[in-house]
C-alpha cells in the first residue's frame, strides 16, 4: 500500500500511473482525507514501480493540459527534482507541501494517453512538492541521494566514472535492501565498464530481491551468459541471431519510427558504417510495435540505409529485458568478449571510440 500526502494539493483526485505498461496501467487514489490518498498496489505492478508516477487523471480543460506530480529535495546548494516513485515494503509513505507549477508547452505526452510507443505533443503541467523526509531507508528517500543510480550521468560534467561508482558502491552498502537500487542497476548494465565493476555494487545487496527477474538479469550478465537471440529480418523475413558473428565487433542500434532523434542520428550512422563496415556489424532494432513497422521500413528506405534491420516484435518485452532499454536512440557497442558498451553516436567522443577500434 502507498500513502501520500500532499500538503495544499491544487487538485482534487490523484492516480498512480505505469507509464511502462503496454495497457498505460492507472491506479485511482482513494481519497481518505483532505489532501491524502491511499493506493492499493498489485505484487505484479510493485515489482516494476520504477516506472510509475503520480499524476491527476482528469485533464486541466480550462489550461488545456495533462497534469503530472515531480517531487522536489534540496540537499547541500543542490535540488533534486523526482518523476519517478515506487515501493519498497508492504506499507509506503509519500509527504510533501505544495511548492508551484511549472507549465512546459509542445511536450511529448504520449505517456499520458497510453502511447509510449507514440510522439504526441500537448501541454503538460509539472505540479512540484517538497518532500518532507524521514531518515528511512525508504523508496523516496534513497531516491532522492541520486534518482539516476547507475547512469554515470547526473548533469555534473566534473563527476568521474570512478567516483560515481565508488558512489554507487557506497549507497549499495548504506542501502543494501533497496529495491530500486537493484533494479536500477540491473536497468543500467550497459553503462559499466567491466562486470568487475557491476560486482563492486551487486555484491553489497541483501537476499531481499535477489530472486527478482532485475537480480536474475544482473547474475546472467555477471556469469557471461549473454543470449544471442534471434529476430526477423526486414530482407529475408527469416530469424536470424541478434550477433551474426561474436569474434567481431557488432553495434546494435535501436530505433523506431516515432523517435525523432534516432531518424536524426541516420546520418551519423551512415557515415560511421561506411568508414567502419570492415571492423563493426552494424544491426538496426527496430522497436516498433506491429502497426509501426511499415513507417519504420518507409524511414530506412527514404535514408538508404544499408545495414540489416531486425524487428523486435512480439518479442518488445525480452529485448527491452535483455538490453536494459530505458530509451531510445540507444545505441550499444557489443564486444566480442560480450561486454555490452552505451554509447552515443552523435558525440564525437564515441565517435572516436569506434574509429579506434582495431
Amino acid at each position: 500500500m502507498l500513502q501520500v500526502h500532499l500538503r495544499n494539493a491544487p487538485f482534487k483526485s490523484l492516480a498512480l500511473l505505469d507509464y511502462r505498461d503496454a495497457h498505460n496501467m492507472i491506479i485511482r487514489g482513494s481519497k481518505v482525507a483532505e489532501f491524502k490518498w491511499k493506493f492499493i498496489i498489485p505484487d505484479s505492478l510493485a515489482e516494476n514501480s520504477e516506472f510509475m508516477m503520480l499524476i491527476v487523471p482528469e485533464k486541466d480543460t480550462a489550461a488545456n493540459a495533462y497534469r503530472q506530480i515531480r517531487f522536489t529535495h534540496s540537499l547541500a546548494q543542490r535540488k533534486t527534482i523526482i518523476t519517478n516513485i515506487g515501493v519498497q515494503d508492504k506499507m509506503n509513505f509519500i509527504e510533501a507541501e505544495y511548492r508551484e507549477k511549472v507549465l512546459f508547452e509542445k511536450e511529448n505526452v504520449s505517456f499520458m494517453l497510453g502511447r509510449p510507443d507514440s510522439v504526441i505533443t500537448g501541454n503538460l503541467i509539472c505540479d512540484d512538492f517538497e518532500l518532507v523526509l524521514k531518515k528511512d531507508s525508504s523508496d523516496i528517500t534513497v531516491r532522492t541521494l541520486d534518482p539516476y543510480f547507475a547512469w554515470f550521468e547526473d548533469g555534473n560534467i566534473n563527476t568521474t566514472y570512478s567516483k560515481n561508482l565508488e558512489s554507487y558502491v557506497s549507497l549499495s552498502k548504506q542501502f543494501p535492501s533497496s529495491r530500486y537500487l537493484i533494479t536500477y542497476l540491473a536497468l543500467n548494465i550497459p553503462r559499466f565498464k567491466t562486470r568487475k565493476d557491476i560486482k563492486k555494487v551487486y555484491q553489497n545487496f541483501s537476499s531481499k530481491f535477489r530472486q527478482s527477474k532485475w537480480a536474475k538479469r544482473i547474475e546472467n550478465y555477471l556469469a557471461n551468459d549473454f543470449q544471442n537471440i534471434s529476430l526477423q529480418n526486414l530482407t529475408s523475413k527469416k530469424k536470424e541471431p541478434i550477433i551474426p558473428d561474436s569474434s567481431k565487433y557488432n553495434l546494435l542500434i535501436f530505433s523506431a519510427s516515432w523517435c525523432v532523434p534516432c531518424i536524426e542520428e541516420i546520418p551519423v550512422l551512415k557515415k560511421l558504417n561506411q568508414d567502419l563496415k570492415q571492423k563493426i556489424n552494424f544491426t538496426n532494432i527496430c522497436m516498433d510495435n506491429e502497426k509501426g513497422i511499415k513507417g519504420f521500413q518507409s524511414i530506412l528506405s527514404k535514408n538508404e540505409v544499408s545495414w540489416r534491420t531486425l524487428y523486435a516484435f512480439p518479442e518488445l518485452e525480452k529485448v527491452t529485458d535483455l538490453f536494459s532499454v530505458r530509451s531510445i536512440p540507444l545505441n550499444i557497442l557489443i564486444h566480442p568478449d560480450g561486454h555490452m558498451e552505451v554509447l552515443d553516436v552523435r558525440k564525437q567522443s564515441d565517435q572516436q571510440k569506434l574509429y579506434h577500434i582495431k
